[in-house]
């Protein structure tokens, strides 16, 4: 079953930085959908596991982006 998880994303200052996350994180298997908007500063991401080990994977992933992730 997916489940839809909201990350706060501090850092990104363009379309460019939001489809950048999306390319990044749409790579991994347990993620179904990235949904990423520069201008709200957060990402939509529905996983098909959202176990904690994922989660910390998205989050490790965008913050080797260079961005924050605040929550």
């Amino acid at each position: 079953m997916s489940k839809t998880i909201t990350l706060e994303i501090e850092g990104m200052t363009c379309n460019g930085c939001s489809n950048g996350i999306k390319a990044r994180t749409s790579k991994f298997d347990f993620v179904e959908k990235a949904d990423v908007e520069w201008e709200a500063a957060k990402g939509d991401f529905t996983l098909t596991d959202a176990s904690k080990g994922n989660v910390e994977k998205l989050k490790e992933a965008i913050s080797q982006l260079g961005y924050k992730v605040l929550n």
